[in-house]
């Protein structure tokens, strides 16, 4: 039997979501030019083959369905659309698209962040690329995951809308989805321009590694217990009593985050304001 050979790095729905992460990491750490959305510039402009290639993937990701019949005749639609691609015209773009991300980001560092429904990106993979890659087996194992994924219970209407943003963005000329870009980039510099170098390092870390469960809690253990230790070490120090017991119960909460099993936006939340109020102890200090 054929092992399946699917990888993050032939996956174009993967590489646009970790691309787009990577625009955002860029952006938090400073980057005015960020790598990452030159590539995504390039190679998923309007009409391009691997934007008309991500379209199918997110039509299989967010569609919806209230029943079977109607979710496999989708499925057979966009396998219809998607046979009538240049196969090898595809495979060289994918080829460049990767080169390109290699003269910029360590490989390994960059396909190393879990993607949320990997099973289901991996099977739309599958049943594109068909036995050329997987078993017969698995392709049929492959169109029936894709089903259940498309009648699974409604998105939420914030998520619809997000999912149908983001089909129209890729509808749009190049002028538009440059302006588009760059609107969303000021945005996000405007409203964290005040951040500590710490704090956008911490925004960094949730962005990477929002689905690597593992890691994202070990990284928020390692920076609770150190912003702990500093407070704590501060505490004492202050001429308010008061405030210094104060600051005794803030290292009790963050004590407690360290023991948390699920980190949540909450919790990321949280260590962002623990820096904060340790710059401003730093400050009157």
């Amino acid at each position: 039997m054929k092992k399946s050979t699917h990888s993050k790095i032939k996956n174009t729905a993967i590489l646009f979501e970790l691309l787009s992460r990577q625009v955002a990491a860029d952006t938090i750490n400073g980057v005015e030019k960020s790598p990452a959305l030159s590539i995504i510039k390039e190679f998923f402009k309007a009409n391009s083959i691997l934007a008309k290639e991500l379209v199918l993937y997110q039509t299989l990701l967010n569609e919806k369905y209230g029943n079977a019949e109607k979710a496999t005749y989708l499925l057979n639609t966009v396998i219809k659309l998607r046979n009538k691609f240049d196969t090898a015209k595809l495979k060289e773009q994918k080829y460049l698209l990767i080169r390109e991300v290699k003269k910029h980001y360590d490989l390994s560092s960059f396909f190393k962040t879990n993607i949320n429904e990997y099973r289901v990106y991996a099977s739309i993979f599958r049943i594109f690329e068909g036995v050329s890659v997987a078993s017969v087996s698995e392709v049929v194992s492959s169109r029936f995951t894709i089903v259940e994924h498309l009648t699974k219970k409604q998105l939420s209407k914030i998520s619809e809308a997000s999912e149908i943003a983001n089909r129209e963005y890729l509808k749009q000329d190049d002028d538009i989805r440059l302006l588009a870009y760059k609107l969303m980039i000021d945005k996000f510099n405007d409203k964290y321009q005040d951040l500590s170098n710490k704090q956008k390092s911490i925004l960094k870390e949730y962005i990477s590694n929002i689905s690597n469960t593992t890691k994202l809690k070990e990284f928020v253990i390692a920076e609770s217990a150190l912003v702990g230790a500093q407070i704590a070490k501060i505490a004492p120090k202050l001429d308010d009593k008061i405030t210094s017991i104060k600051l005794k119960e803030v290292c009790n909460m963050i004590t407690k985050l360290e023991k948390v099993k699920t980190i949540k936006e909450e919790h990321v939340l949280s260590l962002l304001l623990f820096h904060e109020l340790l710059k401003e102890l730093k400050n009157v200090k």
